[in-house]
């Protein structure tokens, strides 16, 4: 057989049709199909086998990723500080306070790090003087005893108002905070440097906050809306919040004879070197807030008294949050304007409350706390210790000894007995005159009282009582009697008692009024006596006046008879006993025996011939016992 020969490549070209064998080669292992399988039967080819873990390439991958976001966050915050010292290279503070003291890095440079002189200095080089320095409390972790300090930064400035500081006046327009620092460089330095960490304007509250603050004002001067000058910065007394440091900055405003003190609360927080002022002041009753703990808690309460007279007053503040970082406090009052939940008795606790009858409302108030039990809320608790507060003032009030009838009502109507006030009403009737003028010149806190208290009793017949008295005072019988035809719940009984009552005050108003103008005529004998015990005698005016001018004697009248301006009046004289209110009773019995008007009586004196001459005398004080009745003169030897 002839090969062919490939002419270009100059190869033999294998013979055609011819079965050739090829090359070994490595046999792969192979599925063989079988045969005559159906479709459905094929075999799927098996998918490549994936990782065993692959959790770990993805923890790999989020480690990388965070080394990598921490690198730059650090290179980021590096070059953010750097840039930060560059532009102020006071700067360095704001991270000091997270490293230990001994390492922190002095701050100071473009001035900012003073002496106190250095300080001073410049402050009256921008045209204010300094006052006095108040150091803040020692951190007991440092190296030393210097403390920081609080600097009143001040200015001289005509004020219009009447104040306690005499123009020019030297008032406090500025606080600063300076922080003591520590230079290693210097510390052989016997100078202490201070730097500014917080500084904040005060300036006092406008003239008419002040007077708003007298209730009972009657002045008719119009406060203006000037602000009154501060000029006094103290630390507060007692126990002040644990958390920052509390000041008050103060000055008085005078009023006649009275010195009325307000100011500013500031608070510093040490943590955040921060100053801030919180809250504006007034004291009607003179006195500067200080801190009490009054409603329980951690905290006590800021307490303002604003008592005018009889009439206890105080203004509770509450230190609540605040979202503020550099200072995250404030001053709330609790106030008993605001429902804290919706039920009747809490709410008639709350109406006696606002019109001063604390101790009823005490009363009130606790029976509500025992209706709702668990559900009572914490300001409804706040209230009720509040009420509580006050209600200890007006009871002591109550169960005190008072010189005259009418101030022993007042205090007893202001705790709402009413009961018993009716009684020192009825005792005598130089009580019931004395207590009409007093009802007379209610200014409506009696009434205030008595319209609250039917609103929550209808049926109270002492109540309504008072109520008629204060009318009948101030109006006439007609008028009173017309009041009480309108109130509800009165029955025949109860009205006849207390047209009764009204009677007996207007009897009382009209005997006082003729006892001005009544002249005695009195009888009895006179005896010649050579000296007293003032403390055996009773005066009409508490003036410790029994003593004789010159060329004068005693003379003791013994009276028999004498004439009350309406009828004579016999010894023993038991109508005439003086019983707890002296100084009254003795006034009015002074009254009836003519000498109100006129305190002169005749006396016949026995000469030394025997016969009887007329002496003029003037009757000094009087003694009442056992149905007695003598009178002191004094009698000129000449007349």
């Amino acid at each position: 057989m002839e090969h062919k020969i490939n002419p270009s490549k100059n190869r033999a070209l294998p013979p055609e049709n011819r079965k050739v064998a090829p090359p070994p080669t490595r046999r792969r292992r192979q599925t063989r199909r079988p045969k005559n399988l159906q479709e459905s039967q094929l075999l799927i080819p098996t998918p490549p086998t994936r990782a065993r873990y692959p959790w770990k390439r993805l923890v790999t991958n989020l480690t990388a990723l965070s080394v990598l976001c921490g690198c730059a966050a650090l290179m980021g915050g590096g070059a953010w500080l750097s840039y930060q010292l560059i532009v102020d290279p006071n700067g360095n503070k704001l991270i000091s306070q997270f490293v230990p003291e001994w390492s922190r890095l002095p701050t100071g440079s473009r001035d900012s790090i003073e002496t106190l002189d250095q300080i001073k200095a410049s402050v009256r080089k921008l045209g204010f003087v300094t006052g006095e320095p108040l150091p803040l409390p020692v951190d007991q972790s440092g190296d030393n005893s210097i403390s920081d300090l609080l600097l009143p930064v001040m200015v001289e400035r005509t004020v219009k108002a009447s104040t306690v500081c005499k123009n020019p006046c030297r008032q406090i327009v500025e606080l600063r905070v300076y922080k003591r620092v520590q230079l290693p460089d210097r510390s052989s330095d016997k100078e202490q440097y201070f730097q500014l960490a917080s500084s904040v304007n005060v300036e006092g509250p406008a003239e008419s906050f002040v007077m708003a603050s007298l209730a009972d004002s009657t002045s008719d001067t119009q406060a203006s809306n000037q602000s009154l000058p501060l000029t006094e910065l103290r630390r507060f007394d007692g126990k002040p919040p644990a958390s920052g440091i509390w000041f008050n900055v103060s000055g008085q405003l005078k009023r006649g004879d009275k010195k009325i003190p307000y100011g500013q609360v500031v608070r510093y927080n040490p943590s955040q070197n921060h100053l801030i002022s919180l809250l504006e002041w007034a004291s009607a009753a003179g006195q500067a807030p200080n801190w009490q703990q009054i409603v329980k808690g951690e905290n006590p309460q800021l307490t303002i008294d604003q008592t005018v007279g009889l009439e206890p007053q105080f203004t509770l503040y509450q230190i609540g949050p605040r979202k503020f970082l550099p200072n995250p406090v404030q001053l709330t009052a609790i106030s008993l304007e605001e429902f804290a939940f919706n039920d009747e008795t809490y709410k008639n606790g709350l109406r006696l409350a606002k019109s001063g009858l604390w101790s009823p409302a005490l009363n009130v108030m606790r029976v509500a706390k025992g209706k709702a039990g668990k559900n009572w809320p914490a300001v409804a608790q706040a209230q009720l210790e509040t009420i509580e507060f006050h209600a200890k003032i007006t009871r002591a009030q109550a169960i005190a000894s008072w010189a005259s009838p009418g101030q022993q009502v007042l205090a007893e109507l202001i705790d709402g007995r009413w009961t018993q006030a009716l009684q020192v009403f009825e005792a005598d009737a130089s009580n019931s005159h004395e207590i009409a003028t007093t009802l007379k010149n209610d200014g409506g806190r009696i009434w205030n009282r008595v319209d609250a208290a039917l609103r929550v009793n209808a049926a109270d017949a002492d109540v309504k009582a008072w109520g008629a008295l204060i009318v009948a005072s101030q109006d006439g019988t007609r008028e009173a009697m017309n009041w009480l035809d309108q109130q509800s719940d009165t029955d025949s009984e109860t009205r006849s008692r207390i047209r009764n009552l009204v009677n007996k005050l207007q009897e009382a108003v009209s005997q006082a009024e003729s006892l001005e103008y009544h002249k005695s005529q009195i009888m009895g004998s006179a005896t010649l006596i050579s000296s007293i015990n003032p403390a055996e005698w009773l005066e009409p005016e508490p003036k410790n006046e029994l003593k004789l001018a010159a060329e004068q004697v005693w003379y003791q009248v013994q009276v028999a008879s004498f004439y009350d301006g309406s009828r004579w009046v016999n010894s023993p004289f038991w109508d005439v006993e003086v019983r707890s209110f002296p100084a009254t009773q003795v006034k009015w019995l002074w009254g009836r025996l003519g000498l109100q008007a006129d305190p002169k009586i005749k006396i016949e004196v026995a000469m030394a011939n025997g016969q009887q001459r007329v002496a003029v005398g003037t009757v000094k004080a009087v003694q009442i016992q056992d149905g007695s009745l003598r009178l002191l003169a004094a009698v000129d030897k000449r007349s």
